[in-house]
């Protein structure tokens, strides 16, 4: 029995010691495919290095190659012993990459990165390398060329810098001589585009993202003639006025202006749907011979994050350089609500970037660019806009005068001259507004005019014998029992007036 039990427990010592050889062969198993996994890792590693190195030097001959620094070109290859028959993606160059890490810098830390730096550290002779000097002689003139234009646009940027935002003058001071389209017959269009072409040329050198972005935002100047004249706005004298006042007049007569005067950044026209404040916008764009910028939000809003806050910085340096400009942005509520939550990311960082500009620690004085923005809801304009808006004009319904010059325009002049049908007009069209009326009569007129198509196709009658005017009451008055208009509450409007009028 003693004998069982002492072959037993050698037994089970020799089953642990197995177990435990077992055990450290695993460990010491695993270990070394640990080191030979992180072997092949390093390997990887130090391989990207090695790669991301040689395609530094290649991206560094492709910018050298492009800007016809030939004999560079040639020293690096022979130094570096670069192959030909390698080359740079068609999707990227030094000048993106850079302007990539300055976007990203800036989104991060609010600032722009610093890459260079004047070296002042005083060198002993003795270490210091001997400076060769190239004879003038051997430099060509177009290399000479280039580097004043380089030293030039760096002291511009020196001379411009604003908050870590340059700006570059692009059309010159007072010395500069004006050229006029008209004195070589060339279409006003064609001038301006000319013009604006000119403009980005200048502030953003070749195949950049920025001059893409330039390019696009251009789009949305509004080159053609607008043809819309304060005359024809019927009625609305107070906001005309208040609008001659805020833009106008601080254009026509800076002298009034100056100093602690300045005239008015932001203005806000508010009001109901349909009362005329797209009209005015028109009229502005027409008299006031400035820049016009007619902004929406598929031109500026991006899904991509960075995007958004570089097509405001283009836009705004391309209004400081056409100024004097007008940048106007309709139903300005959708990038400012009060409900945070309702508001998309791209529309968020749109939202930032524009309060940014706005400010006055950011935006320029006396540079003649006016924000005009409006909307239907003005109570779902978050604070922080609202206090950069800082002239709010109210555009509201058409009050009785201004809705008898409106059916002037559409009305025979029997119809206008009967009182009663002036009184049942006036009575029945208290809520309409501008566009309601014009809807009202143009449904009238295609129902005054639909029994003519059969006399007009038979050529019993001739469209120069038809008067392009209303003379029927009884159709209007049919309507005007089936139509609503399009706001049936106004007092939202006017408490919202009263309210911030009296903050």
């Amino acid at each position: 029995m003693l004998l069982f039990f002492v072959k037993s427990y050698n037994i089970f010592c020799l089953s642990k010691n197995i177990i435990f050889i077992i055990i450290i062969m695993s460990v010491l198993s695993m270990e070394g495919s640990m080191n030979k996994m992180r072997h092949g890792l390093r390997k990887e590693e130090e391989s990207r290095i090695s790669q991301r190195r040689q395609n530094i030097l290649y991206l560094i001959y492709d910018y050298l190659n492009e800007n016809n620094y030939t004999d560079t070109c040639e020293t690096l290859i022979s130094e570096a012993e670069l192959v030909s028959e390698i080359q740079v993606c068609d999707n990227i160059d030094l000048e993106r990459i850079i302007m990539e890490f300055e976007s990203y810098y800036h989104m991060k830390f609010n600032k722009y990165p610093m890459f260079c730096k004047k070296n002042a550290t005083n060198i002993d002779k003795k270490k210091s390398k001997t400076k060769v000097t190239i004879p003038a002689s051997k430099q060509s003139q177009s290399e000479l060329v280039k580097e004043n234009s380089i030293q030039q646009e760096i002291n511009n940027e020196i001379n411009n810098i604003n908050l870590a935002m340059t700006v570059k003058p692009i059309f010159s001071n007072q010395n500069t001589v004006k050229v006029s389209s008209e004195e070589f017959d060339i279409p006003k269009e064609k001038f301006m585009q000319s013009k604006i072409w000119k403009c980005i040329e200048k502030l953003y050198s070749p195949n950049s993202e920025l001059r893409k972005i330039a390019i696009d935002i251009s789009h949305e100047i509004v080159l053609e003639n607008l043809n819309v004249h304060w005359d024809d706005v019927v009625g609305l004298d107070d906001c005309k006025t208040a609008i001659k006042e805020a833009i106008v007049y601080p254009l026509k007569y800076p002298i009034f202006f100056a100093g602690p005067f300045s005239p008015w950044k932001g203005i806000l026209l508010y009001g109901p749907p349909g009362t005329g404040k797209t009209m005015l916008v028109k009229a502005v764009a027409t008299e006031c011979k400035c820049t016009f910028f007619n902004i929406t939000a598929s031109s500026l809003v991006s899904k991509w994050r960075g995007d958004s806050e570089k097509y405001i910085r283009v836009l705004f340096d391309l209004a400081y350089s056409h100024s004097p400009t007008i940048i106007f942005i309709d139903e300005i509520d959708w990038i400012a609500t009060n409900v945070q939550n309702n508001l998309s990311e791209p529309a968020k960082r749109f939202r930032s970037e524009l309060l940014t500009k706005l400010d006055g620690l950011v935006s320029t004085d006396n540079l003649n660019v006016l924000l005009l923005a409006a909307t239907n809801s003005p109570w779902n304009i978050d604070s922080a806009l609202l206090r950069r808006l800082e002239k709010r004009i109210y555009v509201s319904l058409p009050n009785e005068t201004t809705r008898l010059g409106i059916f002037k325009l559409y009305l025979s002049d029997n119809l206008l001259k009967n009182k009663n049908v002036v009184d049942f007009l006036m009575s029945y069209t208290k809520q309409y507004s501008g566009a309601d009326i014009k809807l009202l009569c143009k449904q009238a007129w295609m129902l005054e005019v639909t029994p003519m198509w059969k006399n007009l196709e038979k050529k019993e009658i001739f469209i120069t014998d038809l008067k392009y005017e209303l003379r029927n009451i009884e159709i209007l008055k049919e309507l005007l029992k089936e139509t609503v208009p399009t706001v049936t509450n106004t007092d939202i409007y006017d408490n919202w007036d009263t309210n911030i009028n009296n903050k």
